[in-house]
């Protein structure tokens, strides 16, 4: 992922929370949404918002936004938490839920973690940019 497209997802976090005073994910996850649609157009991949699935376990799952490349295959999914909220134990009620871990990233506007191939492959601060943006 690109530093460009890294900076300009944290000046955009900075200013929602300077102008909101507040960090509930309804308010900061709009900069990380932009980071990915900038990122996954960059790619050729679309993103959808607010996207239904229906996993193995038969309940209808809603994630906050998923890549899909052009025949509507998921490339990579993600969800937002509130920076409240303790963002291990909220992966874990989502994973028993029946949500994805094939790629997909978790983030509270604080850290983002990313899952591929049903193992945590990083971990870091969304403000770590030279991590934030390694290819995985």
């Amino acid at each position: 992922m690109s530093q460009l497209l890294i900076n300009q997802y944290l000046n955009r976090l900075s200013r929602l929370r300077q102008i909101t005073g507040a960090s509930r994910e309804t308010q900061v996850r709009e900069a990380f949404k932009r980071l990915l649609e900038d990122w996954g157009e960059s790619k050729g991949l679309t993103f959808v918002a607010e996207y239904d699935f229906v996993p193995p376990t038969k309940n209808i799952c809603r994630v906050d936004g998923v890549l899909l490349e052009s025949l509507r295959a998921p490339f990579g999914w993600w969800e937002a938490k509130d920076t409240s909220d303790d963002l291990d134990a909220e992966i874990q009620k989502k994973f028993r839920k029946g949500y994805p871990q094939d790629n997909i990233i978790f983030e509270d506007g604080r850290a983002a973690i990313l899952w591929q191939d049903r193992q945590e492959t990083m971990r870091c601060a969304v403000e770590d940019t030279d991590q934030l943006g390694q290819p995985r």
